[in-house]
């Protein structure tokens, strides 16, 4: 380059280069402290230096973050503490922890760049599919050590996600509307009882309350490790599996507040439906804010304890009494269990979407206790509960109960021998892989307790189901040759 012999708008020779100028990165080396008052001792230097957390990529490690670390132990460590004693060296590097975010490429893992076409203009996906959809989206992606391949797909999977809280929400809200006409009002500013239920609450209730603790317990842990995809992924699971699909369609049950009889137990089922959804909403608010908040201000009609949900406390495992909910998440695995086991049922049976159907449950009486659960659930109109069920088409074998849905229909004899033989085939080979690493003494000797005792248990589990899938196969195979 050539120097400047004059002034190019006044034309003046006599020209001085300003000695108190940096280069871009050699003053961005200085960010982490010059952006609060060095080289002055100021209160901001001696409150927030050293940060706890820098966010940066990869690439640019060796031009900026290993600077920064440098000329921050190099001027800092010069500077006293807040208390006025020497800084020791640890306390001179700027951060503690370094996230390395990752790079977003295109659906096949290619860097995007105009040359090969195949950017993606961020405005037009928000536009397409809502900001909190994408905001899901790259934060259910970030797997730490790998890239992301940025997936439309998947941001359409997390806009129907965001419809499902909308809708979830607009449930709620008829709730809410349905209890005020009768009468019925929850205070909102104490829902925090709701998230306790006591050990005679419905089982729904307090099997929501353990599932929410498990989550917020894995999301709280998640954030700490900067897993971000694990975080965002666990909250997805237990709104959408267990808090939609389950809890949604069962308190539907209790919801009668027309009937004074249950009008405690109504509103009982109301404070814990709306305590578990505004806690689902404080945990959802780092990953979709504006709807969440959007959803939160209408809940508090107007009237919200703080300004934005931003604000409020997360939630936290310790907000929760344990008692006996680990018992309600079991009672829960196995109605559940017989549900599923029932709607499978009727699907191979070719029973019609609508028509309710009676069964027969033998070796549990306590699911009777669920009665009204499972005739809602899985359009049963009569339960009955026997010693035993012969073997056939219409019996599910599970470690706790069997079950027969009484229809009579013609059965695909082909077809269920079919299903039956994958089933044993797959039981057999899971057994096989359990006998071996239980006949293996080195093994055995260095596997902690509680996985052989695991392993254990599950090959008892097996054995039991293969002896009732093969009884299940004889029978079918006798039924067709008559």
């Amino acid at each position: 380059r050539e120097d400047p012999t004059t002034c190019p708008r006044c034309g003046g020779e006599r020209l001085e280069q300003d000695p108190d100028v940096l280069d871009t990165w050699f003053s961005s080396w200085l960010w982490p402290f010059s952006t609060l008052g060095w080289p002055d001792d100021t209160p901001d230097l001696r409150r927030y230096y050293p940060t706890s957390v820098l966010e940066t990529a990869y690439d640019i490690l060796f031009f900026w973050v290993a600077r920064m670390i440098m000329l921050g132990c190099y001027f800092m460590e010069k500077m006293p503490m807040p208390d006025g004693s020497p800084r020791q060296p640890k306390d001179a590097v700027p951060f503690q922890n370094v996230y390395i975010h990752a790079l977003v490429r295109d659906a096949e893992r290619q860097k995007m760049s105009k040359t090969k076409g195949n950017v993606l203009d961020p405005i037009d996906i928000i536009q397409r599919y809502g900001t909190d959809a994408v905001r899901f989206t790259l934060a259910a992606m970030a797997s730490p050590g790998t890239d992301i391949a940025f997936s439309e797909a998947r941001t359409e999977g997390y806009r129907a996600f965001a419809n499902k809280i909308w809708n979830a929400a607009r449930f709620i809200f008829m709730q809410i509307d349905r209890a005020k006409e009768a009468g019925i009002e929850v205070d909102l500013r104490e829902l925090a009882i709701g998230l306790h239920p006591s050990d005679d609450a419905p089982l729904e209730a307090r099997w929501i309350a353990a599932r929410l603790q498990q989550c917020a317990a894995s999301v709280d842990q998640s954030l700490k490790n900067y897993r971000f995809d694990d975080a965002a992924n666990a909250i997805y699971q237990f709104f959408w599996g267990e808090f939609c699909d389950w809890y949604l369609e069962i308190v539907k049950i209790r919801m009668e507040f027309s009937d004074s009889s249950e009008a405690a137990a109504a509103q009982a089922a109301l404070t814990t439906l709306l305590a578990v959804f505004e806690a689902s909403l404080r945990m959802l608010t780092p990953f979709m804010p504006f709807l969440t908040e959007e959803i939160w201000q209408a809940l508090h009609d107007g009237n919200p304890p703080q300004k934005s949900i931003a604000l409020t406390g997360f939630v936290r495992p310790s907000s929760f009494v344990h008692g006996g909910l680990r018992t309600a998440e079991e009672q829960m695995e196995m109605l559940q269990a017989l549900i599923v086991a029932v709607r499978a049922l009727r699907k191979d049976l070719g029973v019609e979407e609508k028509l309710s159907v009676p069964i027969q449950i033998s070796r549990n009486t306590a699911l009777l206790n669920h009665a009204e659960t499972i005739q809602r659930l899985a359009r049963v109109s009569k339960i009955e509960s026997v010693s035993a069920i012969a073997d056939g088409p219409q019996k599910r074998g599970a470690v706790a109960f069997d079950v027969a849905v009484l229809y009579e229909k013609t059965i695909d004899v082909a077809a269920e021998q079919e299903r039956l033989n994958k089933d044993l085939a797959k039981y057999e080979k899971e057994m096989a892989g359990k006998q071996s690493q239980l006949q293996n003494d080195g093994f055995l000797a260095k596997a902690p307790a509680n996985i052989v005792d695991g392993l254990r248990a599950r090959a008892d589990e097996l054995t039991v189901l293969i002896e009732k899938t093969r009884a299940a196969l004889d029978s079918l195979n006798a039924a067709g040759k008559s």
